[in-house]
Parts: structure tokens; C-alpha cells; sequence
């Protein structure tokens, strides 16, 4: 991970303590650290320069802008890349992903039970750029099936990876995402090896996701294994903008299919929104409208995204 993401948790901390007197332990509590964290990083601030008389915000920081995104939408905290002018998709999932790479290596606890959205390339990114951790996590269980011939595979891997990377142990869902019908999905999950994953979805209490637009990304049609056309237009005719572990959500937030229609094996929203903390991966300007659904709706508490995202997503930045 870059020196960027360091400096902007520092920023971060040194903003709520001398601009808006904040208390080390209410910083703590705000963002998900410990106090000794915050009493060092304070230290750190003033060695490197960062707090003097006023706290030194570099220009690729926007600690503004994510305070404003964290009052529009109430979530608990934005994290807002720097991904200069004209990024490629590839660097923007890069920056992204680090981004989160580094918010999980200072916030997870050892008590941690991690659920994790195994197919979004976003997501692989961070845990390419995650370190091995000494904190031994309770667990990872993987919260969507793997998609097509080869999405198990790199499914396993993703979520193996991460729970080598936390020392602990790992919970593979053995299902595809989409089941070929609301029937097999059922059967799928009263089976013993996928009802035993399922059921540890509600005790999951650090979830990170993805955020899907309705036109299914390249990496999800190259799997051979996503909605037909007839069931995207009903999707579309009933308003979906976005998805959280592949079920879709309107404008607003609300689920667009009901749980006798939907045929994925994944976490629910409703559990995602009772999760003690979400966090969501997602930027680019086609995904603008699918983050500000799954906002409204509620389901996320730690946003990490791009800049220009972040400034489409403010109700006076929208055309």
C-alpha cells in the first residue's frame, strides 16, 4: 500500500482531534480504532509535519469531502482516493482496493468474525495488497458462491487468501451465485455443507462488499453464468441500479425481487443492512447510481471510492 493511504488516516485522526476537538477516545470509537492507535498516529502527525498551528491536508487528501459524504448519507465513514486525471479501470480498482487493503490492517480485532463478496475484482485487489496480520481474525466466510466454471476457483482462492492473511480459519460456500431456479436454490440451501455457511451469516460482523451496476460486469459475462436477458429487463422494468452479493436494489434501496424470486445464494440484504459494519469497494462514474442506492439503502457504513465518484455522489454536485 502507498504512504497516501497512512497519510490519509493520520489527516483523518489529526482532523478530529485539533480542528473539531474531538477526544482521542470518541476518535477511536468514530473510527472503528484503538486509543493507543489514535494517541500514536497523533505523534506521528506532529513528527511528520502534518499538524502545526493547523492540520497540513495534502491536495490528493479530501478529508471535506468525505466529512460531507458522511453527513448526506449518515454512514460512518468515507474514504476518498486520489486516481488523478483520467485513470484506467485498472488503476481505479488499484487505488481502491489499497485503500481498503490498509482500513482493514488498522481496524480489524482479533474477535472479528469477516464475511466477504468473493467475485468483485475490486475486492481481489485489496487483498493482493494486504500482509500477513498478528491479530488471528475468528474467521472468513465466503458470502456469495462462485459464478461459472472457473468462479469457484478463484472464489476458494480469494477468500483462502484473506484468511491466510488474518490467521484464521476460512468458510468456503460450495453453490454458484444464480442457481438455475428459486427450487434449486432451496434444495441447494437445506443441504449440510451450504446451510452450515449460510447460517454463520448473521453473526458476521465486519462484511466487505462490492457494488454491482444492472449491466453485468465483464469479468461476471465472461463466467457464462449471470441472469438471461429476460430476467435483466424485469430487473430493469422494476427499477434495479445496483446490486450488494447479487440481489438488486432500486434507486431508493429497496430489494427489486422478493425472496420467493430470487434464485442467488449469497448474504441477504436485510442481513447486510444488520451487519455491524459493511464496508463497500466501488468507484467509477457508471457505478454512481448504484452507490447512491445502496446509500439510501442503508446497507453501508464505510464507503471507499474515487474522487470523482465521491463529488458525483453530493446532492450539489448532481446535474
Amino acid at each position: 500500500m502507498s504512504k497516501q493511504d497512512e497519510q490519509r488516516l493520520l489527516v483523518k485522526i489529526a482532523t478530529l482531534y485539533y480542528s473539531e476537538n474531538k477526544k482521542q477516545s470518541e476518535i477511536a470509537s468514530l473510527l472503528h480504532l484503538s486509543q493507543s492507535f489514535v494517541s500514536r498516529a497523533l505523534m506521528r502527525c506532529q513528527k511528520e509535519g502534518l499538524v502545526k498551528i493547523t492540520v497540513v491536508q495534502p491536495t490528493n487528501i479530501f478529508v471535506s469531502l468525505e466529512k460531507a459524504l458522511e453527513e448526506q448519507y449518515g454512514i460512518r465513514q468515507a474514504v476518498v482516493v486520489d486516481v488523478g486525471d483520467n485513470p484506467t479501470n485498472a488503476q481505479m480498482k488499484h487505488a481502491i482496493g489499497s485503500a481498503a487493503a490498509h482500513y482493514l490492517e488498522t481496524r480489524l480485532r482479533p474477535e472479528d468474525l469477516v464475511g466477504i463478496s468473493s467475485w468483485s475484482s475490486t475486492i481481489r485487489c485489496m487483498v493482493d495488497e494486504m500482509h500477513p496480520q498478528n491479530i488471528r481474525a475468528a474467521g472468513v466466510i465466503q458470502l456469495l458462491g462462485g459464478v461459472g466454471p472457473n468462479g469457484n476457483v478463484q472464489a476458494t482462492i480469494l477468500t483462502q487468501q484473506l484468511a491466510a492473511h488474518l490467521d484464521c480459519p476460512a468458510w468456503l460456500l460450495p453453490s454458484q451465485s444464480i442457481e438455475h431456479s428459486v427450487e434449486e436454490r432451496g434444495r441447494l440451501v437445506g443441504s449440510p455443507d451450504v446451510a452450515a455457511v449460510v447460517s454463520q451469516f448473521a453473526e458476521v460482523n465486519v462484511a466487505i462488499v462490492g457494488i454491482g451496476e444492472l449491466e453485468p460486469s465483464q469479468l461476471l459475462k465472461n463466467s457464462g453464468n449471470y441472469y438471461n436477458e429476460d430476467m435483466l429487463k424485469l430487473l430493469s422494468v422494476r427499477g434495479a441500479v445496483g446490486d450488494i452479493c447479487l440481489h438488486y436494489y432500486d434507486a431508493q434501496g429497496k430489494p427489486v425481487l422478493s425472496h420467493e424470486e430470487d434464485p442467488v445464494i449469497g448474504m441477504e440484504l436485510s442481513q447486510i443492512r444488520a451487519c455491524p459494519q459493511v464496508i463497500a469497494l466501488a468507484g467509477g462514474p457508471e457505478k454512481r447510481n448504484a452507490i447512491r442506492g445502496a446509500l439510501e439503502g442503508k446497507y453501508i457504513d464505510v464507503l471507499i471510492t474515487d474522487y470523482p465518484t465521491a463529488r458525483s455522489l453530493l446532492k450539489n454536485e448532481l446535474a
